[in-house]
């Protein structure tokens, strides 16, 4: 199936060189793909995922393991951010 993967900050650098802009692509995964796989797929380490959005749905980071991707769908993630 195809999915948007949008990485933000310095996740960018996790994304495939056929981007459709500076900070996403759409990308093929399995067919039964969650989150953790498509992260795993492009090597996001996981202590660097700290906001996870599914099609602009907020989606806890303890539960990227137990979420499921559907076909046409958007997964966007942020590392954690500090800032003063």
């Amino acid at each position: 199936m195809r999915i948007t993967l949008k990485l933000f900050a310095t996740l960018e650098q996790y994304l495939p060189p056929q981007r459709s802009a500076h900070n996403e692509a759409v990308v093929e995964v399995a067919d039964d793909a969650g989150i953790a796989d498509v992260l795993a797929q492009f090597g996001v380490p996981r202590d660097q995922v700290h906001l996870v959005l599914v099609d602009g749905h907020f989606i806890d980071a303890d539960r990227i393991d137990e979420v499921c991707l559907r076909d046409g769908q958007s997964l966007a993630v942020w590392p954690p951010v500090a800032g003063g």
